[in-house]
């Protein structure tokens, strides 16, 4: 019988040790080159993220300032008013510290000793922006007649109680001080909680938050744009700069905040027959942008806008210098923007690590505009 031949196993083809090293030298090749497509990607969008939040931050931030500082002086901006010194009670029941002047926005340079708002961080300064909040006659309500705390009015309906208000004469002799309408007002009398000699009865706002007058301190402290309601507490005291409840933080990598008045210094003195005889009537036209604050009332008169910069700073830290030249906005002659120091004053010499945006305007103080001409100025 013939035997039947086992076939013999089958081979099967496979890689070799080469070919699997060359197929593991390119996987890494594409891996590696992968890898830093990648991280390069992220850091762009890391730069590219940061950037727009520290664009948007500023802008949000700078709307505000601009927001507050062209509505500043409502309500009270009278040539009568305008640098006499006020005071008031905060929520502690105490006076505070020092007297400020009455004017819609009050500029505090770095290092200037100042008893209304102390310096914060490295050459930056700090702003005081007072704003009433009423529908009253910004021109004030005429006192008939006064006993006490009573005041005889022409229009007692133009106030409420609790309204705050503030009682003055004709030309200012001593502090003003905030008052409150302690009741509701009758048909002929406004009473007040102190009571103080005037001819005139001011009306600032309310007592809620939706009404209330608005005196806010702002500042940069420890990298941060924060603010201060001057109502609620002291803002001149230097053991309060360190309380966040106090100083509140309303915006993050803000490092530098650049202010000066716009002033007329060119126009000589008129009398109000001359004002009343040009048409259309004068309007001040800004000549010279400085930091000397307006100290009279003609002063103020003369000082029709406030220009500011604020600076922001993106939070990425880059391992090269992406900033190699020094900051500069419009006022940068005289009042320039300095972010190469840390909040203690140390140098920082890593300031150039980090990609910065400049926001400036000049700003009108619209209700020192709409007062127009006073005579003698």
């Amino acid at each position: 019988m013939a035997q039947t031949a086992k076939s013999l196993p089958q081979q099967h083809a496979g890689f070799g040790l080469i070919e699997i090293m060359v197929g593991l030298a390119i996987g890494m090749l594409a891996t590696i080159v992968m890898m830093q497509v990648f991280a390069l990607s992220e850091a762009r969008k890391r730069t590219t993220t940061n950037g727009g939040d520290a664009q948007s931050n500023g802008a949000i931030t700078f709307f505000q300032l601009q927001r507050d500082i062209s509505e500043a002086g409502y309500g009270f901006t009278m040539y009568s008013l305008l640098n006499c010194n006020l005071t008031w009670k905060v929520n502690s029941g105490s006076s505070i510290a020092a007297p400020i002047p009455i004017a819609p926005v009050t500029i505090i340079p770095y290092g200037s000793g100042s008893s209304l708002v102390p310096d914060g961080d490295p050459n930056t300064d700090a702003l005081l922006v007072l704003t009433g909040n009423t529908n009253g006659e910004p021109q004030g309500n005429k006192i008939i007649e006064q006993a006490g705390t009573a005041y005889k009015m022409q229009m007692p309906s133009a106030f409420a109680k609790d309204d705050k208000v503030i009682a003055a004469l004709d030309a200012c002799s001593a502090n003003l001080l905030i008052d409150q309408i302690a009741d509701a007002p009758t048909t002929t009398t406004v009473t007040v909680v102190t009571g103080a000699t005037g001819t005139t009865l001011y009306n600032l706002g309310g007592a809620t938050t939706a009404t209330a007058p608005r005196f806010l301190a702002y500042a940069v402290r420890n990298g941060n744009l924060t603010v201060c309601d001057y109502l609620a507490n002291d803002c001149s005291l230097t053991a309060n700069i360190s309380d966040p409840s106090v100083w509140v933080p309303i915006a993050n990598n803000i490092v530098s905040l650049r202010a000066q008045y716009g002033r007329d210094t060119a126009s000589t003195a008129r009398t109000q027959a001359q004002i009343d005889a040009i048409t259309p009537r004068p309007t001040y036209i800004v000549d010279t942008y400085d930091q000397t604050s307006p100290n009279t009332a003609c002063t103020w008169v003369r000082a029709p806008a406030v220009r500011i910069a604020l600076v922001a700073r993106n939070s990425q830290f880059n391992k090269d210098i992406v900033t190699t030249s020094t900051l500069s906005w419009a006022g940068s002659a005289t009042t320039p923007i300095d972010v190469s120091k840390n909040p203690d004053g140390s140098a920082n010499a890593n300031w150039g690590n980090y990609r910065y945006k400049v926001f400036q305007a000049v700003i009108p103080l619209r209700n020192i505009v709409w007062m127009g001409a006073q005579a003698g100025c």
